[in-house]
C-alpha cells in the first residue's frame, strides 16, 4: 500500500532550498515555478521561462504569512482580470521582492501538504478527495520523467 505523507515527502524533497522563481495562472490553476528558470520553446516556437521544477494545483490552497491568509484558490475564481491581478501580486510576493526560499516540505495522508517558504511564508494545499480529480501535480518541465500526481487526494498510479 502506497504511504501517500511519504511519497508527497519524498518527491517535493527536492524543492528544500531552492527558491521560488514565478508564479503564474492557467485560468483557476495556480502555478508556481521552483529554482533556475530556463528558456524553452513551445510548440508553436514561443519562448516561455520555466523553473526547475513546476506545482500545479487545482484544488483549495492557501498562502499564509506568520498565520494570515494572503491569498487562496477563491482569488483565481472569476474575471480573467481578476486572476491576472492576483496571479501578479502572488508573483511579486514570492519571486519578486527577493529570494522566497522553501525551507521543508509536509506531507499529509489525505494529499495535502505545506510547503514552508522564508519570511514566514507557507503554501497550503488541501485536496478535497473528489475521486477521478486531479488536485496537484509535481514535475520538472525540462524532463521527460513521470509526473508526480495527486489525484482524488491519493497518489495517482
Amino acid at each position: 500500500m502506497i504511504d501517500t505523507r511519504e511519497e508527497i515527502e519524498r518527491h517535493l524533497s527536492v524543492l528544500d532550498g531552492l527558491k521560488v522563481s514565478a508564479v503564474h495562472h492557467a485560468a483557476d490553476m495556480l502555478t508556481v515555478q521552483f529554482g533556475t528558470l530556463q528558456a524553452v520553446t513551445n510548440l508553436r516556437g514561443a519562448v516561455k521561462y520555466v523553473g526547475e521544477w513546476a506545482l500545479h494545483v487545482q484544488c483549495s490552497w492557501r498562502i499564509e504569512r506568520a498565520g494570515s491568509i494572503v491569498a487562496t484558490q477563491d482569488d483565481l475564481v472569476g474575471p480573467d482580470e481578476k486572476a491576472h491581478r492576483t496571479a501578479e501580486r502572488l508573483d511579486e510576493l514570492l519571486a519578486g521582492q527577493g529570494p522566497i526560499a522553501v525551507t521543508g516540505v509536509s506531507g499529509s495522508e489525505t494529499g495535502g501538504v505545506c510547503i514552508l517558504l522564508s519570511k514566514n511564508l507557507r503554501l497550503v494545499i488541501e485536496p478535497d478527495g473528489t475521486a477521478g480529480d486531479e488536485d496537484w501535480r509535481f514535475f520538472g518541465p525540462t524532463s521527460d520523467a513521470k509526473h508526480f500526481v495527486i489525484e482524488g487526494g491519493k497518489v495517482a498510479p
